[in-house]
């Protein structure tokens, strides 16, 4: 692969991603919707019986599934376990945790991550929903449901729910699964891909005024550095400007691609592409200078691997194929660039060593982080991505040199 049929390959991409019938799913929630999911939850509280209670029901449950942005762990039994079943009123307080739950995360967009909060909310307005019910039908009263309202007057509920979300609402381990699959399948893309990259290549013949292969890598190489210094700074200017069109994004715990659903996202797209395109051209650059020791072959593949799965997630900006390409970029991208920072250690390229590996060692932890789900995860990713553009700089700088001093 050639540097020119790398940007045929990004101009074909991007001009799907462009398309409508990539695009799967619905955008962010809009501030009419949030208004109004908000008040039908209240309203649900204090007329459970109303006669277009049901089909205000299954309105806000159905849009609280669909919007990508208000998340959290579903969690039963944070009532009596006899509310599930024997009680009449069963559906009625047991949707409406959810629904105040969300209501909780809506009217407080700074509590995002806060789930016992949210589980909090959420028994709380199930508390109303009941004491409308008994007052409204006086054979509604349950006995487990009395004693949550008397923990509520003496100010413990708040305790209670949150001993009870410890111990039955833990998030399920599906993130780190799918990222210990997304690490599978790109590393065994990456050995594929190595085997080509291993291929030895027949040199071109040579002739008085032709090319030598020494002045072919210098030329690759300076295009290698000005594109992906190009991409940084597109990158670095689009995302702050992206902060400054969207502020209703939290970015200490909204992942980026959250931008591409949004009014601007015709913005977000067009970095996915230029996200990708920086160690797609660096791999390429790589290649012709640094391939003889297998880990930086494997490297080099998966940095390929992970450049092409960020174009995909571009391609498929907010559907489940968005979500798939991203479990295999994060750790594919992770593994390259410790592979290629431990090759560093050759000859030529032991002045970028120490530094690369320490940046490599940096995003290694990022990742964990967010695996891990700990801490900020979108200002995790944020960090991520710089370190890996100046990663990359640092890479793409020591290859000028590198193929200058050849």
């Amino acid at each position: 692969m050639n540097l020119s049929r790398v940007f045929v390959l990004a101009g074909l991409l991007l001009a799907c991603a462009f398309q409508n019938h990539c695009t799967l799913g619905r955008g962010l929630s809009t501030p009419e919707e949030r208004a109004k999911a908000i008040e039908v939850a209240r309203l649900l509280e204090r007329d459970p019986l109303a006669k277009d209670a049901p089909a205000n029901r299954q309105w806000l449950l159905n849009w609280i599934i669909e919007i990508p942005d208000i998340r959290f762990t579903s969690c039963v039994g944070l009532l009596s376990p006899g509310v599930e079943n024997q009680y009449r009123y069963s559906t009625e307080v047991n949707q409406q945790i959810i629904f105040s739950a969300a209501a909780f995360k809506l009217e407080h967009r700074d509590h995002l991550r806060n789930d016992t909060g949210a589980y909090v909310a959420g028994v709380e307005g199930a508390l109303r929903v009941y004491e409308m019910l008994v007052k409204s039908v006086p054979d509604a009263k349950l006995a487990s449901l009395d004693d949550l309202v008397a923990k509520r007057d003496h100010g413990e509920l708040a305790d209670h729910v949150a001993k009870l979300a410890d111990e039955r609402c833990k998030r399920p381990k599906t993130e780190l699964i799918l990222n210990l699959a997304g690490a599978g399948v790109g590393l065994l893309l990456g050995l594929f891909t190595s085997q080509w990259l291993g291929q030895r290549r027949v040199p071109r013949a040579t002739g008085p005024g032709s090319v030598t292969p020494e002045n072919r890598s210098a030329k690759v190489a300076t295009i290698t550095q000005r594109v992906v210094f190009v991409c940084a700074g597109y990158y670095v200017i689009v995302l702050t400007a992206l902060h400054i069109l969207e502020p209703e994004l939290d970015p200490r715990f909204m992942f980026m691609s959250a931008y591409a659903l949004t009014d601007s996202g015709w913005l977000m797209t067009t970095t996915f592409f230029v996200l990708g395109l920086a160690p797609l051209v660096t791999a390429v650059g790589l290649r012709n200078v640094h391939s003889s020791f297998r880990s930086a072959r494997i490297g080099l593949s998966l940095l390929m691997v992970g450049a092409v799965f960020i174009w995909l997630a571009g391609v498929f900006r907010d559907s489940m194929p968005h979500l798939l390409a991203g479990v295999v970029v994060f750790p594919s991208i992770v593994m390259a660039v410790l592979l290629l920072s431990w090759s560093f250690q050759s000859a030529g390229w032991q002045a970028s060593y120490r530094v690369t590996l320490f940046i490599a060692l940096g995003m290694l932890a990022m990742f964990l982080s967010m695996v891990a789900d700990v801490g900020m995860p979108g200002l995790q990713q944020r960090v991520f991505i710089f370190l890996f553009l100046l990663w990359l700089s640092i890479v793409v700088h020591r290859l000028v040199r590198v193929t200058g001093a050849a």
